[in-house]
């Protein structure tokens, strides 16, 4: 059994953090070592975000074309000009992974992960 927030931990942040860091580098031209310091990571994680070691991209490219990528590129756009701190990062990723369940994103990767929960008509994802 898989619940929903183990999903979240092994795919769904990894993928959003690959994204952020990746735009933060590429439309920012922030360095690995000043994204590390924002984000609160270290340098080789933030490599391994670019070289997709982390991350499931699948998933990476399924954010990009959905509306979820907008809300990514909004926190990567507060993050470049300084002007967040920790806590308002935080509730940003949060507020991502909330939309995601909330469009049932999450119910799609969940399902995934665990097929036989489609069966069942499984809907925690869904819940609030």
């Amino acid at each position: 059994m898989r619940p929903p927030c183990e999903i979240v931990v092994t795919k769904v942040l990894p993928a959003i953090r690959t994204v952020l860091v990746k735009d933060l580098i590429d439309r920012h031209d922030l360095t690995q070592k000043e994204v590390s310091e924002e984000l609160g990571v270290t340098q080789a994680a933030v490599s391994q975000y670019l070289s997709s070691a982390r991350g499931d991209e699948k998933l990476e490219r399924k954010l990009k074309n959905s509306d979820i990528f907008g809300k990514i590129q909004d926190l990567s756009d507060k993050i470049a000009a300084g002007n967040s701190g920790r806590q308002q990062i935080i509730e940003e990723f949060c507020e991502i992974c909330d939309t995601m369940r909330k469009k049932g994103i999450l119910c799609e990767i969940h399902s995934d992960s665990a097929p036989g929960l489609a069966e069942e008509g499984c809907d925690i994802c869904l819940k609030s």
